[in-house]
């Protein structure tokens, strides 16, 4: 667990069985990765955080204007789901890096950590590498045609431009890709030492 877990479960009460948790599974570290790449993302991924507080204040306020005014800020529906969907994307390799994105550990675990290294390398190296590549050169052109059309919002009245949101799908995908590439050497690593490798820490 990390500080902040265990200060907060400390503060009330909360007793975790890590190990039933899968917490403090050894394959859950950020060691071992390239760390220029593990660092971006973590700077990426913790200041995608923040869009939560303008995403949550945003339907927060919606309802209340329209239950006082009867009238709807134009632009509310829009933006928020920009926020979200940008807090979802940039979000993601961040994700990757902490253990986030869920996986079958109840049959992950029983192996040997060079085992483990192996499938995580053989799926991120064959697999999930070169589709994220792909991905993220198709999403590139989908960005570059909006932009160079200046495209706008067409399902509200806020005709706001639509290009800035989908700029983020190539990004997202970018740092996502890179995170992967990072977990490559990760697991590469592993296969040679035969272990995982500690936390790198926050």
């Amino acid at each position: 667990m990390t500080n902040t877990d265990t200060e907060v479960a400390a503060r009330y009460g909360i007793t975790v069985d890590e190990e039933a948790e899968g917490i403090a599974e050894p394959w859950n570290t950020d060691g071992g990765g390239i760390r220029w790449i593990g660092a971006l993302s973590e700077w990426v991924g913790k200041a995608a955080m923040w869009l939560t507080l303008p995403l949550v204040a945003i339907l927060a306020i919606q309802p209340v204007r329209l239950e006082l005014t009867g009238e709807s800020f134009v632009w509310s529906q829009d933006v928020a789901y920009f926020l979200y969907a940008t807090h979802f994307l940039l979000g993601a390799a961040f994700t990757l890096k902490r253990s986030g994105h869920i996986r079958t550990d109840f049959s992950y675990r029983k192996w040997s950590s060079r085992r483990q290294a192996i499938v995580d390398f053989v799926i991120y190296g064959f697999l999930f590498i070169p589709v994220m590549v792909v991905a993220t050169w198709q999403s590139w052109g989908f960005f570059k045609k909006s932009y160079d059309q200046r495209e706008q919002v067409i399902l509200s009245t806020w005709d706001g431009p639509l290009w800035p949101l989908k700029f983020m799908l190539p990004l997202g995908l970018l740092l996502w890709t890179l995170q992967s590439i990072s977990e490559l050497v990760k697991s590469y690593r592993v296969i040679r030492s035969g272990e995982w490798e500690a936390p790198l820490g926050d």
